[in-house]
């Protein structure tokens, strides 16, 4: 019997991996479908339908398909009650986290570690976007000062969006050690039950749930 949700992502995408570090860290059982984005599988009509803006990840739910990352996480933290806001203020703190995150983070981080990876542009472009990422990061670890979590006294979906693009900084060549607030926040987060690293968590090929 096919899971209620099925991903659609890579294993080598942080927004992929926020969104199955949810599952995971939820105990829900998901159905994975791998897109090669090498090959264009994201461009493809079929996933198209999917996601029109051809990115991963994305998901169905129960027939109903849905993207980008930190609405998804919003998504099913309504549907379960978990890693959701405990009041109207909390749930106003939590949405500044996922814009920062998206605005602010993440794209220093994810271009610094496809410099790393896969292309390396002149070393100006690759000086800003980690000037750009070393910036996010002292924030981050300022904000952290004297805090278990990112909002609240229990982890929500700010701290698992968050933590699914500092998931991938040891790839960006950051180490997490020099920015300690960060280093003791993740230290709690891999703590959680049922957690696991992105190249644990996500398939390489498709895979139903058990």
């Amino acid at each position: 019997m096919a899971a209620a949700y099925t991903l659609y992502g890579s294993f080598l995408s942080a927004p992929t991996y926020k969104v199955g570090l949810m599952f995971a860290l939820c105990g829900l059982d998901f159905d994975y479908r791998h897109i090669d984005l090498a090959k264009g599988q994201h461009k493809s009509p079929d996933f198209l339908k999917i996601n029109r803006y051809g990115q991963v990840p994305a998901i169905v739910h129960r027939g109903f398909n849905m993207c980008q990352a930190n609405t998804i996480l919003e998504y099913i933290a309504e549907q379960t009650g978990k890693f959701a806001p405990a009041n109207a203020e909390d749930r106003q703190r939590i949405r500044e986290w996922l814009v920062w995150e998206s605005d602010r983070l993440e794209p220093g981080i994810n271009r610094s570690r496809f410099f790393e990876r896969f292309a390396k542009p002149d070393q100006a472009v690759v000086d800003y976007h980690r000037k750009w990422a070393e910036m996010g990061l002292e924030v981050l670890n300022d904000l952290l000062d004297g805090k278990q979590v990112l909002v609240g006294t229990q982890p929500t979906i700010a701290d698992i969006a968050v933590f699914g693009v500092v998931a991938h900084m040891a790839e960006a060549k950051f180490d997490v050690t020099a920015w300690p607030h960060v280093k003791a926040w993740w230290d709690r987060i891999a703590a959680l039950p049922g957690f696991k690293l992105p190249y644990d968590l996500l398939p390489r090929t498709d895979k139903d749930a058990a």
